[in-house]
C-alpha cells in the first residue's frame, strides 16, 4: 500500500506531477489528493495501486499555505498567470490596516469560487467554460479560516500564512483581502506546507526522487494506514480472512466504536470495514489478491 508525499514543482499541473512520480516509481495506477494549480508548489499526496481505493477517505479538512500577493494588479484568473490589468495611483495600505483586514477573515466565511477553477457546473469544470467565454453562475460556498498571519510586507507585495478548510481558494482570498482595502490584488506565489497532519518537511521533489536508488526511494513511500491515521485498526482471526475477502459480515470483538476501521490479519492490511451499531464488521473496500507487492519498485 504505497503513498508518496510529493513536493510539487512550480509550472506543472498536479496530473503531470502524478504521472512523472508514477513513472519514476514504476507503479501502474495512481491518484492524488488535493489539486494544486501549476503556479503552486508544495505538498501533493499521491496514492498508488490499491491505495487509490482509499482516496475518498483522505481527510482534507485542514490545509496550510504560504501565499504571496501583489497590490495594483487584477487578473481574470486571480493570479499572475492570467490576463493582467495594472492599476496605478492606488493608495498604499499601512501594515496595521493590512493586519486588521487579515484578522477580519478569521472564522467562517463565504467565498465565490474563481471562474478559472476545477469546480464543476453540470459536470463541466468551470475553467473550460471560462476559456470558451461562456457566462455562468458561481454559487457562494462556506469556508473556514482557522489562522491567518502576515509574514512579510513591502508594498506592493505581501506574504501570509493561512490555515484553512477544504474548498478554500487562496487566489480568491487575496482578491477579497484587496476588496476590503479598496485595492486590486493578484496571487503571485503559493506553497502548500501542510495537508491535515502531513507536513512538507516529509515530502520529496521529482528531481530529488530521480537521483535516488531503489532502496532510497522506498524511504519516501508510506503505507496507507500511516497517512489515514484517523481510521482505527482491528485485527481479525485466520478463520475470518476469507470471509472478509468474500464480502461477508463479521462479528466485531473488543470494538466499542462504530464507523470505518482498517482490517488487519497478522499486520497485513486486508481492507476497510464498517462497524455498525450491532458491532458487525461490514466490508467496504477489499484489497485484491494476486497483485504485485506494492512496496517493491520495478
Amino acid at each position: 500500500m504505497s503513498i508518496l508525499l510529493l513536493n510539487k514543482d512550480k509550472g506543472m499541473t498536479s496530473f503531470y506531477a502524478l504521472k512523472q512520480a508514477q513513472k519514476n516509481l514504476g507503479f501502474s495506477k495512481a491518484g492524488h489528493g488535493g489539486t494544486l494549480d501549476p503556479l503552486a508548489t508544495g505538498l501533493l499526496p499521491i496514492f498508488f495501486e490499491q491505495s487509490t481505493k482509499f482516496l475518498q477517505y483522505f481527510n482534507t479538512e485542514s490545509k496550510e499555505y504560504i501565499a504571496e500577493y501583489i497590490f495594483g494588479i487584477s487578473s481574470n484568473t486571480e493570479d499572475i498567470s492570467g490576463i493582467l490589468t495594472y492599476k496605478d495611483y492606488e493608495e498604499e495600505p499601512t501594515k496595521d490596516q493590512l493586519c486588521k483586514t487579515l484578522d477580519s477573515f478569521l472564522g467562517e466565511q463565504t467565498q465565490v469560487p474563481p471562474k478559472f477553477s476545477a469546480k464543476k457546473i453540470n459536470g463541466i469544470p468551470m475553467y473550460k467554460l471560462a476559456r470558451k467565454g461562456e457566462e455562468f453562475d458561481r454559487k457562494e460556498q462556506k469556508i473556514n479560516i482557522h489562522e491567518i498571519n502576515l509574514l512579510e510586507y513591502e508594498f506592493p507585495r505581501f506574504k501570509i500564512k493561512v490555515c484553512c478548510s477544504k474548498g478554500t481558494y487562496i487566489r480568491t482570498l487575496g482578491v477579497d483581502i484587496g476588496k476590503r482595502l479598496n485595492q486590486s490584488v493578484s496571487l503571485c506565489e503559493l506553497q502548500r506546507t501542510k495537508f491535515g497532519h502531513l507536513n512538507l518537511d516529509d515530502s520529496i521533489s521529482l528531481s530529488e526522487l530521480k537521483n535516488l536508488d531503489k532502496n532510497q526511494k522506498m524511504q519516501y513511500v508510506r503505507r496507507v494506514e500511516e497517512i489515514l491515521i484517523d481510521i482505527p485498526q482491528v485485527e481479525i482471526r485466520s478463520s475470518e480472512v476469507k470471509k472478509f475477502q468474500n464480502g461477508c459480515q463479521l462479528e466485531a470483538r473488543e470494538i466499542e466504536k462504530t464507523g470505518k476501521h482498517f482490517i488487519f490479519y497478522k499486520k497485513e492490511l486486508l481492507g476497510l470495514g464498517l462497524v455498525d451499531n450491532e458491532l458487525h464488521i461490514n466490508p467496504l473496500k477489499v484489497l485484491t489478491k494476486g497483485e504485485k507487492k506494492e512496496n517493491e519498485l520495478k
